[in-house]
């Protein structure tokens, strides 16, 4: 009794640090019992032990059912210690342990029993240590006694168990509680959903409750001891669970009942995938950002549990059916939507929904940017066919004031005649031509015409230039038209503006199976430009940046490679060649 009195001055000295939590509440938190869980919860079990091997019918031993209460405000995994617990709250739970203790008995502490072993089945499923979870194991058995051996043998007399077995267990199985320190448990983070698994605790308070009861319902009607009525139940139940256990996750293909569940839970009104393969096909049938938003709710707003749709972005916004106090609205960067319902809904609705709606948004979201890049690439599209127009347009250009220039000069009439009919027909293509790329940046002629055609084609339309021609080209050969002539152009071009700055220069155009060549006897190339020419587009005085830079660019996208052969002063030369 002396132990019993100190252990119980000990204790509501502990309870009344648990009703006063807004006071005291860093010492509780300072507390060495706060730190052990397990000793927490060991000295629980003992107090239940005391109290359901008969302790309940004697009033001084009733007040450790205090000390218990005490132990398990330190020990649950629900509620923080530094939370404050208003006058009203502290009222009711003082309430609550008062009344709990006049009407305790076994019903209550087989009661207690179940709820407590929900609980510790909650609390393993969060345990990350294996040592921690034997422990909760452990404790979790050392229940079952209690209630199995404690409870429930008073609370009816037709449960007959053998007096002496009944005292070796109420003697001897506090000795087993000290084991629990041999298993040390991590300090409990009381944060919301990281230390409790509901769902698994109600499973395991029902099959606690399933063990008792058929362990009753055994007894009576089969007419068989107490005894051997657990152990039946027991073979029973623990064969039921297996079974269960085999069937939520099987072999063999089948999905199982897990899958189900699952499938249950996160179906209200329509799966998860179910959403997903609609908002691939709205994904797929529409290319508009908005239309696709307004066909993806208009699929929501079908749904029997949803009154009406809204939405609003930054483009558009647009309203299904009708508007209710229920509703449910997701929110992500300048988008809005609101789904209104007839009825209130669910935790598990609302949670549904902001999924389904969750979904959409990141949909939507990934369309418009792509509908932005796509617009992006048709500028960029547009911005660099301009600049390679407007090089063509300076090439032309020159060509007319070529020809200006000599028809301005006196000469044989005929001989002009003859130059401006060849001359005049290939300016007029090549504008035609020029005309195209505005009118379509995005597309590059990829017409094929003869090798041996494109040849004369470029040596005429040179014929009053300075340039020595070489080519030894077989009859069937083809070649790209544009790619071609853009590439020629800008390498004869840039080659004639260099021989007006350096008087003198060669120029030579050789054409074969190997590609296309143009060699100037110029200078060559400093290094500085040479770094940057057809990688980008470059400043020089002598033209050569932006042209070349595209040129370079087009016969990348068809294949082709336009280079620098050589660069050293005396032999300066470009190449157009297949890739390898």
């Amino acid at each position: 009794m002396l132990f019993l009195a100190a252990f119980f001055s000990g204790s509501v000295s502990i309870w009344t640090d648990c009703l006063n939590m807004n006071i005291r509440a860093p010492l509780a938190l300072s507390h060495p019992l706060m730190r052990r869980p397990h000793l927490l919860l060991g000295g629980h079990l003992l107090m239940l032990h005391i109290l359901a091997f008969g302790g309940w019918r004697v009033s001084a031993v009733r007040l450790l059912w205090l000390v218990a209460l005490g132990l398990f405000l330190l020990w649950q995994p629900f509620v923080a210690g530094e939370r404050r617990i208003s006058l009203r709250h502290g009222s009711v739970l003082s309430g609550i342990a008062l009344i709990s203790t006049l009407l305790l008995g076994p019903w209550l502490l087989l009661i207690w029993g179940g709820v407590l072993a929900s609980v510790i089945g909650g609390r393993v499923l969060w345990t990350e240590r294996r040592s921690e979870r034997i422990g909760y194991l452990l404790a979790f058995g050392y229940l079952v006694g209690i209630v199995i051996f404690g409870a429930v043998p008073e609370i009816s007399p037709a449960v007959v168990l053998d007096p002496e077995l009944r005292s070796a267990f109420a003697k001897f199985m506090p000795v087993v509680l000290p084991a629990l320190l041999l298993f040390p448990a991590m300090p409990m983070q009381r944060r919301v959903g990281d230390s409790f698994d509901l769902f698994y605790g109600m499973l395991v308070f029902l099959v606690l409750a399933v063990f008792v009861m058929g362990a009753l319902a055994y007894m009576l009607l089969g007419g068989i001891g107490y005894i051997e009525s657990l152990f039946k139940t027991s073979m029973v139940l623990a064969g039921a669970l297996l079974l269960v256990a085999w069937a939520w996750n099987p072999k063999g293909g089948f999905s199982g009942i897990g899958s189900a569940v699952s499938r249950y839970l996160l179906s209200v009104g329509m799966p998860i995938e179910q959403w997903l393969v609609q908002l691939s096909e709205a994904n797929e049938q529409e290319q508009d950002p908005e239309r696709f938003l307004s066909t993806v709710l208009l699929r929501l707003h079908g749904m029997t549990w949803v009154q009406g749709v809204t939405w609003q972005s930054a483009a558009s916004s647009g309203k299904l059916g009708d508007e209710t106090r229920f509703h449910c609205v997701h929110q992500g960067d300048d988008i809005e939507l609101s789904v209104f319902f007839m009825f209130s809904p669910s935790p598990a609705m609302l949670w549904h929904v902001k999924w389904l709606l969750r979904l959409a948004v990141e949909f939507y979201l990934v369309k418009r940017k792509t509908h932005e890049l796509r617009r992006m690439g048709y500028l960029q599209a547009v911005y660099e066919t301009g600049a390679r127009v407007t090089h063509d347009v300076k090439n032309l250009l020159q060509s007319m004031q070529t020809l200006c220039y000599a028809a301005s000069q006196p000469g044989d009439p005929d001989r002009l005649a003859a130059l401006l009919g060849r001359q005049l027909p290939q300016i007029a293509d090549r504008l035609r031509t020029t005309l195209e790329k505005l009118q379509s940046p995005q597309k590059e002629s990829q017409e094929l015409i003869s090798a041996e055609n494109w040849w004369l084609a470029l040596r005429e339309r040179y014929a009053h230039a300075d340039v020595l021609w070489h080519g030894e080209i077989c009859g069937e050969m083809l070649v790209p038209k544009g790619l071609f002539d853009s590439v020629a152009e800008n390498l004869l071009q840039n080659a004639l503006a260099k021989r007006q700055r350096q008087p003198g220069l060669e120029i030579r155009v050789s054409f074969g199976r190997d590609g296309l060549k143009v060699f100037d006897s110029g200078l060559a190339i400093t290094a500085n430009l040479l770094v940057s020419l057809l990688r980008m587009p470059v400043d020089s005085e002598d033209g050569l940046g932006i042209g070349l830079f595209h040129a370079a660019r087009q016969a990348e996208s068809m294949g082709y490679r336009l280079s620098i052969s050589d660069n050293r002063d005396g032999c300066v030369s470009f190449k157009l060649s297949r890739e390898n």
